[in-house]
């Protein structure tokens, strides 16, 4: 499976559309990556962790009313256009250039999901959970603490992203962002 970098800088290429498949509760992701999804959070349960999708595949259109509502907030806080911008693009994706988009993203949560301190999350037992076996499920985390001067985007602990079993177990043994994965093997 060829990895695709999707972010700011690199749009989902042009004629791409996931073949979307369910996994539960009215949520989608692309086939491959729905199928491993599914067998996550199977296993986490069986281990008695409860891991909810609170958003997986979106289209263009709901990502751009995401994205325009982000530089409406900042707008509306005072910010010119170029900075209520920068700063939405920071944490939401433009359309297009979404991993949601293309159907290989999942943010996940706990039972104990604190919507006014989303940062608690990584001291969740669900975050324990996933940071110790998503990988086996062919999923990394895609915006790790200390490393948003290489994604480009804020610290998400709840932003999933399917690459694979072979990819998501080298990048998580050797701590490895995706862009630096794809950099080291020379895929982009």
């Amino acid at each position: 499976m060829k990895i695709m970098l999707i972010d700011k800088d690199n749009p989902i290429p042009a004629g791409y559309k996931p073949l979307l498949e369910k996994i539960e509760n009215g949520y989608y992701m692309e086939k491959r990556a729905a199928h491993c999804l599914r067998a996550l959070l199977a296993a986490a349960r069986k281990d008695g962790i409860i891991i909810e999708i609170f958003s997986s595949y979106r289209t263009y259109d709901y990502q751009k009313q995401l994205f325009d509502g982000g530089i409406q907030s900042n707008l509306d806080k005072g910010l010119s256009y170029e900075e209520a911008y920068d700063k939405t693009a920071n944490s939401t994706a433009p359309p297009g250039k979404s991993e949601h988009n293309a159907g290989l993203a999942a943010d996940l949560k706990g039972e104990d999901w604190d919507n006014d301190n989303w940062q608690k999350f990584e001291d969740t037992k669900a975050f324990k959970w996933l940071t110790e076996n998503a990988h086996r499920f062919g999923f990394i985390l895609r915006y790790p603490k200390e490393k948003s001067h290489i994604t480009k985007y804020i610290y998400e602990p709840w932003h999933y992203r399917y690459v694979g079993c072979p990819h998501a177990e080298i990048m998580t043994r050797k701590g490895l962002t995706l862009e630096e994965y794809l950099k080291l093997c020379n895929c982009i």
